[in-house]
């Protein structure tokens, strides 16, 4: 990782994973809430399986409570959350107090939601404050090799929930390509080498058909998780 330490890069790779975990799964699980809402169910189990989390609940109201506030279950995107927070405090030095700020305050907003009965604002807060969390990182992070660290991280999440959800192709093709290119730019040790090779093959074999998760799953080894 040249300079960058490996703690400091897990840090960075999986504070953008945990980021965009809870971004893209609040927008994916509105209509959940909107069915709630309304007291009408909805298939959350097939939502379960889709993500690989286990099914710990009883009815949509059960999933819509636990899944966005039941601390005790690290799948929750409260717990998602806070793991984010505390990879944010950690690299407090790095990324800046004003960019660190924009955590706090989408955990803030994330607690107000879960007292309130109905919650859309305080959501929307929180996937307001995680853009300007975005924002403020590509200006403070004056490395290059932290800025990009930081995308790739958010950059696999965001593409693996796509393939998992059905996104529409185009979608996670252009993923999938900025994914490539960002690996690319990271500085590999020679033992990682084997992971250019399955880029290559990815770019040569795959196209147009989908990515395999071996990618993903490769990509992610080079970081630990934190």
């Amino acid at each position: 990782m040249g300079t960058l330490s490996l703690s400091k890069a897990g840090r960075l790779f999986w504070l953008g994973r945990y980021t965009e975990r809870v971004y893209t799964s609040l927008k994916n699980t509105r209509p959940i809430y909107d069915c709630y809402v309304d007291g009408t169910e909805y298939d959350y189990a097939q939502y379960c399986t889709a993500l690989g989390i286990p099914n710990v609940y009883t009815s949509t109201e059960d999933f819509c409570l636990r899944y966005l506030g039941d601390r005790s279950n690290p799948c929750s995107l409260v717990s998602l959350l806070y793991a984010a927070y505390d990879n944010a405090i950690v690299l407090r030095d790095t990324i800046g107090t004003d960019t660190f700020s924009y955590i706090q305050l989408a955990c803030n907003a994330m607690e107000k939601a879960l007292v309130s009965t109905h919650p859309e604002m305080e959501l929307q807060w929180v996937l307001d404050d995680i853009m300007a969390f975005r924002g403020s990182a590509e200006y403070s992070l004056m490395d290059e090799s932290s800025r990009t660290i930081l995308r790739t991280g958010a950059n696999l999440e965001r593409l693996d929930l796509y393939l998992r959800l059905d996104y529409p192709p185009e979608m996670y093709r252009v993923e999938c390509e900025r994914l490539i290119n960002r690996v690319y730019k990271i500085p590999l040790t020679p033992d990682q080498t084997n992971l250019g090779l399955l880029i290559d093959s990815v770019l040569d074999e795959t196209k147009p058909e989908l990515p395999p998760f071996e990618l993903l799953r490769c990509v992610e080894g080079l970081f630990p998780e934190v």
